[in-house]
């Protein structure tokens, strides 16, 4: 579960996404933001506020963009690939 809101713990798409593929990480923005720890790099998954968007990113400074997607698994599993290929080496497959 993710932090308190007023009494009531919230765990949004996203957090039960990672959860659900066997991951933790750091959460913040009511489970809105999640950063985990990819194999080269740290990895971001932001879920906007609008619904059924997702961006992903890490912090590997050869391959900053950030990508959209709709699905919060697509998200996660693109961040991890990303995390772990050198520069923008990106399979966008999955």
């Amino acid at each position: 579960m993710d932090e308190s809101l007023g009494g009531i713990k919230v765990m949004t798409r996203l957090v039960d996404t990672l959860h659900k593929l066997g991951l933790n990480g750091e959460q913040r923005f009511d489970g809105r933001w999640v950063k985990f720890k990819g194999e080269r790099c740290a990895v971001y998954v932001v879920e906007a506020d609008w619904g059924n968007a997702y961006f992903a990113w890490c912090d590997d400074p050869q391959g900053r963009g950030v990508e959209f997607y709709r699905d919060p698994a697509a998200a996660i599993r693109a961040g991890l690939r990303r995390a772990a290929h050198e520069g923008s080496a990106i399979d966008h497959t999955g």
